[in-house]
């Protein structure tokens, strides 16, 4: 069975029609959240918070999940999930690729009890953010995989497109107006993005990103942030946060959602960053 076989399946069995997920995201919309992860690549927010998200939810607290990008930019996992060689990949085999990352975030958060409407992707490109935060502001970047130039989503569109029925150029601007357009009607308590320390390019860009929306959108809530790639910064963590023999496992469980299909490159995954222990430091904006 194809890759695009394969996707066809999981999304007529899990994910609701476009018009069913822009109903729910309106709906969403208006309602405070306690808790407001924002990650760069599906799979970041498993391995930086799937254990606060469980213990939130335990709480019946009120959480949300922001991907930045569809993942749609990494030529070894898009060769390994659509059995091609990295010569051979087309701009096509790269949304395919990132349209099985969404799935995999659905199916991790789904794991964890966040709500389907709480999920949202953002679609701006994997492998661009930092190119597009440090570019001045004009012709919208074109993604160099995918050769897209504006937000998209295959296995759950974009959320521009479903709040504002257009997608968006890939510009700074356009990622920041998205993130303020949502802490504004959130008004989250706490929002986590990952640390500005990070050695990968868009997860540092994520945090400057998030960092400009929060000051743009006057938000008066606590701002940390997670540290996937790199060491940790010289300054001692804000909190430490111990998860539960049973929260460590389905935290584990949840990354290892994120393995299916792109064997052998995201085998070990879960093994490099299922932790029972989450780390995060806490930013003071003015």
């Amino acid at each position: 069975m194809t890759l695009r076989q394969i996707l066809f399946l999981l999304m007529a069995s899990t994910v609701s029609t476009r018009s069913q997920d822009a109903v729910k995201v309106k709906e969403a919309s208006n309602s405070q959240l306690d808790l407001l992860v924002i990650a760069p690549h599906p799979d970041d927010e498993m391995i930086g918070c799937a254990g606060i998200l469980i213990q939130a939810l335990e709480k019946k607290k009120r959480v949300a999940i922001v991907v930045i990008t569809n993942g749609d930019g990494h030529p070894n996992l898009t060769a390994a999930a659509v059995s091609k060689e990295r010569d051979q990949l087309t701009p096509d085999d790269f949304k395919q690729a990132g349209a099985l990352r969404q799935m995999h975030s659905v199916r991790a958060a789904a794991r964890l009890g966040v709500p389907e409407a709480e999920l949202m992707f953002l679609g701006y490109p994997d492998s661009g953010l930092e190119k597009i935060y440090l570019m001045a502001e004009g012709s919208a970047l074109r993604q160099m995989f995918t050769q897209q130039r504006e937000t998209y989503g295959l296995t759950v569109p974009d959320y521009h497109t479903q709040v504002h029925g257009k997608s968006a150029p890939y510009l700074k601007g356009s990622i920041i107006g998205d993130l303020v357009e949502i802490i504004r009607t959130r008004s989250p308590k706490e929002i986590y993005v990952t640390h500005e320390a990070d050695t990968h390019g868009d997860h540092r860009a994520a945090f400057w990103l998030v960092r400009d929306a929060i000051l743009a959108a006057g938000h008066q809530g606590d701002f940390f942030t997670y540290l996937v790639h790199g060491k940790d910064p010289p300054v001692p963590p804000t909190r430490r946060v111990k998860l539960t023999p049973a929260q460590f496992a389905i935290k584990r469980a949840a990354i290892m959602d994120h393995q299916k299909g792109t064997s052998p490159v995201h085998d070990h995954l879960a093994d490099e960053y299922a932790k029972p222990e989450e780390i995060f430091w806490q930013v003071l904006t003015p």
